[in-house]
């Protein structure tokens, strides 16, 4: 890394910057009495998974290491390595006694920049010059895509989340999207890039050092990103092959080896996997894990200004891969995620997180051989910054989508914390025990406050993530039938009594979204804490 160019170090700290501001502004647009929580506006959904992350992080300050699902209120077993990343920042802030969503960024800065740094160690190992390093690391960055054009030209097909323009929403698809919503996306894609250019360095000089950084890189990849499993084995496998068969530089014996890593890979996947569809909750979390891809014209659009210089560029890639046969390497890599895409897993589109490095890696080299070669060096520029400049115009909305989003603190629904709600949260970190369950609402358009209290408490709630709430769909319509105005007493009370619910969380969301019912007509409900927007119901013992 000290070898690294300063510049290099230069662009990193400033793309870490710039995916930060969002996050200051928050923290400055403020009121005074309230709170920012650390989540993001844009793309919509954001938030959702940020709590999330929160709620690990609550279990990790408080060592529980074995993690659990706050969201849904049935017992179920707590799981070690399970969403681990976060468990552990957790723990690190709480022993340091920081803010999570200090920590959460502060870590995403420092694995944003190297990120960054990363992705340009991947350009020098393929890329011959200076300037063909820049092109790359700017295409693996700052280069989104174009189906936003789809607005304009075919606006029926950007009304469905899953048919909107990957690049305004699809994290997975481009490294510095999910950098600037998740750490953990940073970190996957740094592993990723370590593991290629290890298993690259083994394949020309077989050695137990590199063995032993391939196995600790890939058991970290598999606690990170728990399903690139299923791509690691075939890119590594098959590059192997060919090494070992067709250009014959690497002995069966030597390729041995590489069982080690694989062993710890897939072991820690296959010791997940077992324990996971080993209990009801769980296996009902992985059936409603469904991240599917969208049709391919959103691939092919969302990808279309790496994929042009490629085209146009296939003549001088094709010269490159001759000339070095390590470039096999991401070649498979692109080629097994495009088998992945729409291969008969729920997890589809999750395979894309980090290809963005590889597609790169081709345009920059496309680019810089048919474009940049034929101009003065001197004027180059002038044809990197307008072509740069197009692919970035999605980065740039969503980055200022959010800064927008974040300047108006009482239009962030869910992102910033009221004096109502942090009174609210106060008296049940003190009034209310870790185990015990609120009876929250949460709905498929982020409405709702679910996931907002677990963020905010990291205590149990009854409902609050799409996928980390068991039976999200029947608890929806329980919810509904629950503040129905029409609704029987006696079923609210048995209903509460089954769901084991100690209090009620009730705000100004519920009414019109969810029922007109009123918990201050219950004489089986004490308020214990009331202002103008949240009220607090403790469920009597009577009750039940």
């Amino acid at each position: 890394m000290s070898r690294l160019p300063l510049p290099v170090w230069g662009y990193a700290l400033l793309i870490a910057l710039l995916t930060s501001l969002p996050y200051m502004i928050g923290v400055i647009q403020t009121p005074e009495g309230w709170q920012y929580s650390g989540a993001a506006v844009v793309p919509d959904g954001a938030k959702v998974d940020y709590y999330s992350h929160m709620a690990k992080m609550w279990q990790g300050a408080r060592g529980e290491f074995d993690y659990q699902l706050l969201f849904t209120h049935e017992e179920h077993a707590g799981l070690p390595t399970v969403q681990a990343f976060y468990v552990v920042l957790g723990a690190i802030a709480g022993f340091m006694s920081l803010d999570f969503g200090l920590m959460y960024h502060l870590v995403r800065f420092v694995l944003t920049t190297f990120m960054v740094v990363s992705i340009w160690a991947f350009m020098s190992r393929y890329l011959a010059t200076i300037g063909e390093r820049w092109v790359g690391t700017f295409f693996a960055t700052l280069v989104f895509g174009w189906s936003w054009i789809l607005f304009f030209i075919a606006p029926e097909m950007t009304t469905q989340p899953e048919g909107a323009p990957i690049e305004l929403w699809l994290l997975d698809a481009y490294n510095l999207l999910g950098a600037l919503i998740m750490p953990h996306f940073a970190m996957a894609v740094i592993l990723q890039i370590v593991a290629f250019l290890t298993f690259d360095s083994w394949l020309k000089q077989p050695n137990s050092q590199s063995i032993f950084i391939l196995t600790l890189t890939l058991l970290l990849s598999a606690i990170v990103q728990p399903y690139v499993v299923l791509m690691m084995f075939p890119i590594f496998g098959i590059v192997t092959a060919y090494f070992v068969f067709v250009q014959k530089t690497i002995s069966i014996r030597q390729s041995l080896w590489l069982m080690i890593p694989a062993l710890a890979h897939g072991g820690i996947a296959v010791m997940q996997y077992l324990m996971i569809s080993g209990d009801p909750i769980w296996a009902g979390f992985t059936a409603q894990n469904q991240t599917l891809s969208p049709p391919p014209i959103y691939y092919v659009l969302g990808y279309l200004p790496l994929l042009i210089p490629i085209t146009l560029g296939f003549r001088h890639i094709q010269r490159q891969v001759s000339a070095d046969q390590s470039w096999i390497l991401p070649l498979v890599w692109i080629g097994i995620v495009i088998l992945l895409l729409y291969a008969p897993f729920p997890t589809q589109r999750r395979y894309l997180l980090g290809v963005q490095t590889p597609l790169a890696l081709l345009a920059g080299l496309g680019w810089y051989r048919l474009v940049l070669v034929r101009i003065a060096e001197s004027w180059r520029p002038f044809a990197n910054i307008p072509y740069i400049t197009a692919g970035a115009l999605a980065f740039v909305l969503v980055l200022f989508g959010n800064i927008a989003g974040l300047m108006n603190p009482t239009n962030a629904s869910g992102v910033f914390y009221s004096s109502d709600e942090l009174g609210a949260r106060d008296w049940i970190i003190s009034n209310i025990e870790v185990d015990d369950l609120i009876l929250t609402t949460f709905d498929w358009d982020t409405s709702g406050n679910g996931g907002q209290v677990v963020g905010m408490t990291g205590r149990r709630v009854f409902v609050g993530h799409w996928i980390e709430t068991a039976n999200f769909d029947v608890k929806r319509e329980q919810l509904m039938q629950f503040y129905d105005a029409e609704t029987d007493d006696n079923w609210r009370q048995e209903f509460l009594a089954a769901i084991d619910a100690q209090l009620i969380w009730y705000d100004t969301s519920i009414a019109g979204s969810f029922g007109d019912w009123q918990p201050d007509t219950a004489n089986y409900l004490e308020k214990v804490y009331d202002s103008d927007t949240v009220q607090l119901y403790v469920v009597m013992e009577s009750a039940f």
